[in-house]
């Protein structure tokens, strides 16, 4: 034997069984993962590039421009969670002693799992800054969708509604109309019946076109005649009319809003999946061809 040669059973590589997962590789590949997404998450920030930026684009009046920049936001997200997930698959394929491309796949696919297991656990926890933001964003904005609605849609349980903040002028507006209505003692005995639930009940019953449910709970709370109660309707239907198209508006809004968001973590989801079965398969070919190349 030559004396020259290498000491092949000490140099060479540890080629663990195809069927088994390498562990240390896969919480290697979620470290350097995490790691470089709070990097690029920290850099997005600085230069303005932040999902939570997105509902001021509304406020544009170009809304060409205002198209323009959510495509790129989108765009830059989607595009990183390539990058950060194909590295990621290198260094799980590549590390993780396999020399095949099926096991190659199964280890992107378990890192990929993770990183979603441990994203919604940090989330719920309120961890990470990254994810426990992102989903306070969609949660906020879903809890809008959802009560402007309601504030249009039902009055029976208006005081657990918080009602938005358009609406108080026209119940300003109800208030004031009543009273000047009012006289002397007729006056005091409004003031303490109305209170902010009547007047809520009133203003959603008029935003919601039901003038009949309006003039029973004026009739019902005041001492008003009917062609008082009607005069009173009619001074402001418009106004109410109003914000009831404005309330449905930014409903919608706040829906497409929500959707966007979820549109964006589902499309990055799939991008990385594709990014880690890739790079996990190259990584394999990369740790393959040291071995081809050392057993030469």
């Amino acid at each position: 034997m030559n004396s020259n040669s290498p000491d092949k059973n000490i140099l060479t590589p540890t080629i663990t069984n195809w069927g088994t997962f390498n562990w240390a590789s896969i919480i290697a590949s979620l470290v350097f993962i995490y790691a470089l997404s709070w990097v690029v998450f920290v850099f997005s920030s600085a230069i303005g590039m932040t999902v939570l930026d997105v509902p001021e684009i509304n406020s544009y009046d170009n809304s060409e421009k205002a198209s323009t920049i959510s495509y790129v936001l989108y765009g830059w997200y989607i595009a990183w969670a390539f990058v950060i997930y194909f590295l990621g698959g290198i260094v799980v394929g590549k590390y993780a002693g396999k020399i095949y491309h099926r096991t190659g796949t199964s280890h992107g696919l378990i890192m990929w799992s993770s990183t979603i297991v441990i994203a919604v656990v940090l989330a719920s926890m309120g961890v990470s800054s990254l994810f426990s933001s992102a989903a306070g964003a969609i949660k906020t904005t879903a809890t809008v969708g959802m009560n402007l609605p309601n504030a249009v849609s039902s009055d029976k349980e208006s005081t657990s509604i918080q009602l938005p903040p358009s609406i108080q002028p026209l119940i300003g507006a109800i208030k004031k109309n009543i009273k000047g209505s009012s006289q002397g003692e007729e006056l005091q005995k409004v003031s303490e019946q109305l209170n902010s639930q009547t007047l809520s009940s009133i203003a959603i019953a008029l935003i919601q076109g039901n003038e009949k449910h309006a003039k029973e709970l004026i009739t019902s709370n005041t001492s008003l005649e009917e062609k008082e109660v009607e005069e009173l309707i009619n001074s402001l239907k418009k106004q109410s009319q109003k914000i009831g198209e404005d309330i449905r508006r930014q409903a919608d809004e706040a829906r497409e809003y929500t959707a966007g968001i979820l549109w964006l973590m589902l499309i990055s989801y799939l991008v990385a999946l594709i990014a880690s079965i890739f790079g996990a398969r190259y990584g394999v070919n990369k740790f393959a061809a040291s071995i081809n190349e050392y057993s030469k």
